[in-house]
């Protein structure tokens, strides 16, 4: 009977401990999530102040971004704006004039010069070649170095350097062709007397010749405008003078 007595006592002891245990755990589950729970709101918490600095700071570089890239447009106009409105020199005109003659740009050539006035100076430009093309030939090789300026309030004189082909043995060349068809007989028209001044404007026989010459210029306007003489002529196109000479010599 006692000892049934106490296997009772010891039963209901252990039922005691059971139910003290899922007490405690009943009691400790919701800590435990409560403290999950707060642990992710944390997390969310932290995540969306990051994405929210980074957002910001993406926001700043790209204002940076747009401030620089305003910047850059801004000094790019000023730059133009300079460019376009700085004063002309002498100097500025005379390499203006010779880029638009190496080039083959005659029209711009007229900012400068009198294009017209000037070709018809040179018997050989004015009275037989029309043709952009070989008119190019004449200043394709053209070279230059200014040595010094002297300029007073309306005139200016430019100290220059210039290289181009040697037009006298060109011109040489030319003449001796069109004695030899002139004596033989044959036609020597206008179409073959440009063919074959192409040809020797061609020629890579042909050497060049630098000379050193001062050419003049007047303000007209407010704009440097280059003075039309033998000189700047002889400047631009070496030796054609001394051709010429010789050829009027050779008819006198």
């Amino acid at each position: 009977m006692e000892n049934n007595e106490k296997e009772e006592e010891k039963k209901d002891v252990v039922k005691q401990e059971q139910k003290k245990e899922t007490i405690v755990q009943s009691s400790e589950k919701p800590k435990f999530n409560k403290v999950e729970e707060q642990k992710a709101e944390k997390i969310s918490e932290k995540s969306k102040n990051q994405k929210n600095i980074k957002q910001k700071e993406n926001k700043k570089s790209k204002n940076k971004y747009y401030i620089g890239a305003t910047l850059v447009v801004i000094l790019l106009l000023v730059v133009v704006a300079g460019l376009i409105l700085l004063p002309k020199t002498p100097e500025k005109t005379v390499e203006g004039l010779l880029n638009c003659l190496k080039n083959g740009d005659f029209e711009s050539a007229n900012k400068y010069i009198n294009y017209e006035e000037f070709k018809n100076n040179i018997d050989i430009l004015g009275n037989t070649i029309d043709d952009k093309e070989t008119q190019a030939l004449f200043f394709n090789k053209l070279n230059w170095k200014i040595l010094k300026i002297n300029k007073e309030e309306n005139t200016a004189k430019v100290e220059i350097e210039i290289t181009n082909k040697d037009f006298e043995q060109i011109i040489s060349n030319y003449t001796d062709e069109a004695l030899r068809i002139a004596f033989s007989g044959q036609a020597f028209s206008k179409e073959d007397q440009i063919n074959k001044l192409k040809e020797e404007l061609k020629n890579e026989q042909i050497g060049t010749k630098t000379v050193t010459a001062t050419i003049e210029l007047n303000k007209e306007n407010n704009e440097w405008k280059i003075k039309i003489n033998e000189e700047f002529i002889n400047a631009i196109l070496p030796g054609l003078q001394e051709a010429v000479n010789s050829i009027n010599s050779i008819i006198g």
